[in-house]
């Protein structure tokens, strides 16, 4: 039994694409969350938006999923705001752009990194529901954003992105992309 392939089941692309995917989101997620920066955040989204589409890019569609997930994600934290699951140095606020530029960045991965979750609505579930809520407790301990409630934050973005991230998971065939495999 062979562990590691070089294609992946999910994408018939190179496995070392959604290992560099899950690379990259991760390096420029931490570097847009330390710098909290109103200039830097959108340049390195920019940049890792221009490095996915030149190296790994699926195209039109692609761009769609980046743009459906990015708007569905600046609602959603703007909903969190409003109603004060967060706020920023204890202060009720909008949410921070440097905070909406991790939209595209993630989105870079639904169709790579996250590709084999697609049809696996329980890992996805899960994994949605612990890397949600765990993503975003390292968030607020790294930033000026925190959780109103130390307790009840964690447990409502982890119970929002168990739903949330095998919903997003979906885009990609609702814009009509055909998965090189089946990968049930």
């Amino acid at each position: 039994m062979t562990v590691f392939t070089t294609q992946s089941a999910a994408t018939d692309e190179p496995i070392a694409y959604a290992l560099v995917n899950g690379l990259m989101f991760n390096i420029t997620w931490f570097a847009i969350v330390t710098t909290e920066s109103m200039v830097v955040a959108p340049i390195l989204a920019v940049l890792h938006l221009v490095v996915h589409f030149v190296v790994m890019g699926k195209g039109f569609i692609e761009l769609k999923v980046v743009a459906q997930v990015t708007l569905i994600g600046v609602v959603l934290d703007q909903l969190l705001f409003y109603l004060n699951v967060f706020n920023v140095g204890g202060l009720s606020a909008l949410p921070p752009l440097w905070l909406s530029c991790l939209w595209p960045v993630l989105a870079t991965t639904f169709m790579h990194a996250f590709a084999g979750l697609q049809c696996r609505y329980f890992m996805a579930s899960a994994l949605g529901a612990v890397g949600g809520a765990l993503s975003f407790i390292a968030g607020t301990g790294l930033t000026s954003v925190a959780f109103e409630s130390d307790f009840f934050g964690p447990v409502i973005v982890g119970a929002l992105w168990a739903v949330l991230f095998p919903l997003l998971l979906q885009i990609p065939r609702l814009n009509d992309y055909q998965w090189s495999r089946d990968h049930a």
